[in-house]
Parts: C-alpha cells; structure tokens; sequence
C-alpha cells in the first residue's frame, strides 16, 4: 500500500510537472517577450510546445507498450527537464521556441502516461476518480501557476520560471523509481517511427506555415502545401503499417470519434484564451500581476469542475457532463465576444474566464472515462494517448491560427496608433516602461475579440460534437482491422 500511494504520488507530480507549466509560462511570457524581443514569435513559444506534446503522445504510448510505462515516465521526465534548463538559458526568441520543443517532447510522455497509469490500476467503477483526482492535481496546478509566475518573475526573475520544474522532475522519478512495480514491455517490438515522422512534418509545417501566413516571405504557401503532403503521406502510412499509431479503423467508431473531436475542439478555444488574454491584459499597462489574474480563474474553474465532474461520471454519465461542459463554453465565449470592452470591469472580465474554465472542467473527466472504458483495458494506452493528442492538437491548431488571425488585426490597427509604428514597438509597454499610448486598449481588444468570437464558433461546433458522445449500452468498440495490434496486448 505504501508503495502504491509513493507511486501514484510520483505519478501526480509528473502530472503537475506539465500542467504547471501552462499557465505559469503563459503569465510570465510577456515578460519574457519583452526581454528578449521578438514579439512576433509569441504565438510559436506556445505551439511548438503543445505541437511536439501532440505528436509525441501516440508515440509515447506505442513504445511504452514495449519498454514499460515506467522506462517511458523517466524519458519524458527527462526530456522535459533537460528542455526546461535550455530554455532558461535562452538569448532570444527564436531559441526559446526551439528549446520549448524539446520541453514539449517531455510533456508527451507527461499528458499520456500518468493517466494511462491510473486508468490500468483502477477498476472501471473508479475510474471516473482516479481521473478526477489527476484531473484536480492538474486543476490546482493551473491555479497555483499564475501565482508562481508572478512571484517568480518579479523576484528572481523570468529565467527561473523554466528552472523551477527541475526539482519536481527529479522528484517525481525518484518516487516512481522506488515504488512502481512494472506490469507492461511484451508488446510486438515494432514501432511506427514513418507514422510519427509523417505526422510531425505534415502538421508542423501547415502550423508553421500560417504563423508565416502575415509575412511577405513567400515561405507561408510552400509551407502549407508540404503540410498537406505530411499529411496524406501519415494516411498512407498508417494504412500499411502492422503498429499504426492511431489505427485508421478507429474513425468509424462513434464514441472514439465524438469524443475526440470534443477534446480538440474545446482545446482550440480555451487554450487560445489562455494564451492571449494575459497579452491583453499587460500590454495596456496593467502588469504582470494583473496577467496572473487574467489567468487565475480559468484555473480555479477548471480544477474545482475537473474533481467534481470525476465524482459524478459515474452517477451522472459521461454524455451529460460533456453535454452541459460545451454549453457552458458556449456561454462563456459568447458573453466575452459581447461583453468585453476597455472599459470592462475587472470583476466582470474575472467572472467571465472563470466560467471558461468551469466549462472546460466539466467535460475533461468524462471525456477520458469515456473513451477508456469503451475501448477497454486492452487498448487502454490507445484511448488515453488519443484523447489527449487530440486535446493538445486542438491547442496547438488554436494558438496558432487564432494567433495568426489576431497578429493580422494588430498590424492593421496599429498603425492608428499615436507612438506605435509597430507589433515590435509593443515590447516596451510589455516591460512596463512608459505609459501605454491613447488607443491602444482599443486595438488590442479589436484583436482580442477576433479571438473570442472564432472561439465561440468552434465551441458550438465541440456542442454539436457533444450530442454525437454516445450513452450508456451503446454498441462495443469497433474490431482491429488487420495488422492493428491492441495497444496494451
């Protein structure tokens, strides 16, 4: 029993490993923007991140079938942290971006195989707990990030926000070393690295190619069309392949597919928020402290929904939490579309990213109950690697092109403003030197609310999807085509 609760402590820290640093980093990136410059990679910081944390998950998943669960939580430790002290040394933006891919590596291994870990160790009557409780380890996390990217950077400085997870990974490793009895690693030892590869450039180079998409490089449409290449390549690939990573059979099953489009479309949205409400917030001169505010109810919401939707999954269903979930970002993305303004009271702006996150809390654990216990303990790291490659991708897709589509509305209406010639000039009001110039708010808002209302219309898209999640009975998940192995045989 000891040695069970030091190897779920383990597992839950890796847990707060990766959630930590969402919103810590995304308080602290205006800082850190303003230090190094580069403004116009803002957006990348984030995407590259969440971009190799997707494409990493299925990977993660198929080589831990092999190797073990626990052989595969020290590398994506290990990735993570070694990431984490490159990007505390970065000089400049462009190496921030690099180095927070190696960092996004790690947090591959960190979003899968903790919840696969509590999804095999728990009966399925349980389950719906053991997944809130990662789910409000993750929740308290986000809430505790803000508060730790404020006082870190106002203290010690932006640097150490990166150094700050090194103890915890080492940490974590110890505890899961030590008490992690192993139970996986006899699995077919044939691994899709050409899916992976496929995978990797045909969606890095569509995101890469519309953040350039601004830009008078000429690069943004060559780009686009290798992605789609990348693309159709990873289809033909996993056609073929006997070890596909995401096995193609899967996209005719209702609940496989329904749930899945839930995690990204609802992921698109509320990450996008996450990452450009802080922007707005200090660029019109409120500070650091107030980005962290910016943040810090979306967190709160997001971590008491997440326990309290895990507790009732098993009394309520998952279809109706995921359900009341959308609606409620529905809600929340139509108010701030409406509502929010420069002249907005900061209660009102509070209370409206809070109800983001509820919404987000609500149909996190049900989702992930969902799809686990259709596809089964066999297949068990299939379903927790999926879901969230498609929660991380939806983030990934929204920062970038909701980061695209506001960078555009910035350029434009820039240029009526008095003293700022350009998104460049931005940095020194990020670094709160100098009083923000009239109109300014104006039209970071203008940009802000090009954010708001795309989210509202993919929300009510993850809405639709929402009503596709099947009930309880439906029909068993659907056969293995040939040469698809389950995940966990």
């Amino acid at each position: 029993m000891a040695d069970r609760r030091r190897a779920t402590l383990g597992v839950l820290l890796g847990i707060f490993l990766a959630a930590v640093d969402g919103t810590i980093v995304s308080t602290a990136m205006p800082t850190v923007v303003g230090s190094l410059g580069g403004l116009q990679y803002y957006s990348w910081a984030f995407a590259a991140y969440m971009l190799f944390a997707a494409v990493s998950m299925p990977l993660y998943g198929r080589l831990a079938d092999i190797y073990g669960r626990k052989k595969l939580f020290y590398v994506g430790v290990g990735f993570f942290v070694f990431g984490s002290v490159l990007c505390g040394f970065a000089q400049d933006m462009l190496q921030l971006v690099a180095f927070r891919s190696v960092q996004g590596i790690g947090a591959g291994g960190m979003f899968a195989i903790p919840y696969t870990i509590l999804g095999v160790v728990s009966p399925p009557e349980k389950r719906g707990k053991a997944i809130g409780l990662g789910s409000a380890v993750w929740g308290i996390s986000s809430v505790l990030g803000p508060l730790l990217g404020f006082a870190v950077v106002e203290t010690l400085g932006w640097r150490w926000v990166f150094f700050l997870g090194i103890p915890i990974g080492i940490a974590a490793v110890a505890l899961v070393a030590t008490s992690l009895a192993e139970s996986t690693g006899s699995a077919d030892p044939d691994v899709d690295y050409l899916g992976a590869a496929t995978l990797v450039v045909g969606v890095g180079s569509l995101l890469v190619g519309l953040q350039l998409l601004e830009s008078a490089s000429g690069a943004s449409l060559p780009l686009l069309a290798v992605g789609a290449v990348g693309l159709a390549a990873f289809y033909l690939v996993e056609r073929r392949a006997s070890q596909p990573l995401v096995p193609l059979s899967l996209f005719r099953d209702r609940t496989f597919g329904a749930t899945n489009a839930v995690a990204f479309l609802s992921s698109f949205a509320l990450f996008a928020a996450i990452t450009y409400v802080p922007l707005y917030v200090q660029s019109v001169g409120s500070g650091a402290g107030s980005a962290a505010v910016a943040v810090f109810p979306i967190s709160i919401g997001w971590s008491g929904t997440s326990f309290l939707s895990g507790q009732l999954v098993a009394r309520v269903g998952e279809r109706r939490l995921v359900r009341a979930g959308t609606g409620v970002l529905v809600v929340a993305f139509a108010l701030a579309a409406a509502v929010w303004s420069t002249t907005t009271p900061l209660p009102i702006l509070v209370a409206n990213v809070f109800l983001m996150g509820v919404g987000m809390g609500a149909l996190t654990p049900p989702l992930l109950t969902a799809i686990q216990d259709h596809l089964g303990a066999e297949r068990m790291g299939l379903a927790t690697s999926s879901q969230q490659f498609f929660r991380n991708l939806g983030g990934t897709a929204g920062v970038a092109i909701l980061g695209f589509v506001m960078n555009v509305t910035l350029r434009d209406r820039l240029a009526t403003v008095p003293d700022v010639a350009a998104i460049g000039d931005l940095q020194r009001l990020l670094l709160g030197s100098g009083t923000p110039p009239a109109g300014l708010g104006s039209v970071m808002m203008a940009g802000l609310r090009v954010v708001f209302v795309a989210s509202l219309g993919v929300c009510l898209l993850a809405a639709v999807a929402a009503w596709a999640v099947p009930g309880p009975g439906a029909a068993g998940p659907s056969p293995l085509e040939e040469g698809e192995v389950a995940a966990d045989d």
